[in-house]
């Protein structure tokens, strides 16, 4: 197995907006020293900008983590919290909040509530020693029907293979409930590439961790 890139390193952190603003400091000078600070390509005009759904996003930003490496990052501001992303992981983009927050404390009065709840997403892009359907050999009576059954409507020949393994809470549809873990083909890659993208509600090294047990369970 070899992890081919990052695409995603999300951390989350959940609290009450009006708390972390308790003294009701105008948010206007916040916004945009948060840009200039970060190089933020996008930066919200004005806290009117905000909308429930999107927040108020700063896109494409710099942030130079602990071991100096200048990273892309990504901060989006919620009623109910930050998010930020990298596409390096999870400990960078928590790195970052870390570093936001106690830097809004210090310029600006903003105070971070006790028992911020903590959560991540990770998407990750890895080429695999075995395909999925090693999991069960049984699978490949299901592929053998369908390679003999379907016929594409351009007459062509068509090859399948097991693209996806899902997994996901019974309140999956809820909101906080954790983001569904998929190990599935990269859509558009040959099979000869076994290039696949897996996506889970982990911190990046953990989420490594998942797709090498994954390994080890395909092989023989």
């Amino acid at each position: 197995m070899k992890i081919l890139f990052v695409g995603l390193a999300r951390a989350i952190w959940l609290f009450d907006l009006s708390r972390f603003n308790s003294q009701g400091i105008s948010y206007q000078a916040a916004l945009v020293e948060i840009g200039k600070r970060y190089k933020f390509a996008k930066i919200p005009n004005s806290i009117i900008d905000f909308d429930e759904r999107k927040g108020l996003p700063f896109k494409a930003g710099t942030f130079v983590n602990s071991k100096g490496r200048s990273l892309l990052i990504s901060f989006t501001i919620y009623i109910d919290g930050f998010v930020a992303e990298t596409m390096s992981s999870t400990d960078d983009a928590t790195e970052f909040l870390v570093e936001v927050t106690n830097w809004l404390s210090k310029e600006f009065g903003f105070e971070l509530p006790p028992n911020v709840r903590k959560a991540w997403a990770s998407q990750i892009d890895y080429e695999s020693d075995a395909p999925l359907t090693d999991l069960n050999p049984k699978l490949a009576k299901i592929i053998s029907f369908l390679d003999s059954r379907v016929k594409p409507p351009d007459g062509k020949p068509r090859k399948f293979d097991v693209g996806g393994l899902h997994f996901w809470t019974e309140d999956i549809s809820k909101p906080g409930a954790p983001a569904a873990v998929k190990f599935e083909r990269k859509i558009d890659a040959p099979f000869s590439d076994n290039h696949y993208f897996s996506q889970t509600p982990l911190q990046t090294q953990d989420h490594k961790d998942l797709l090498v047990e994954l390994e080890r369970l395909l092989m023989p």
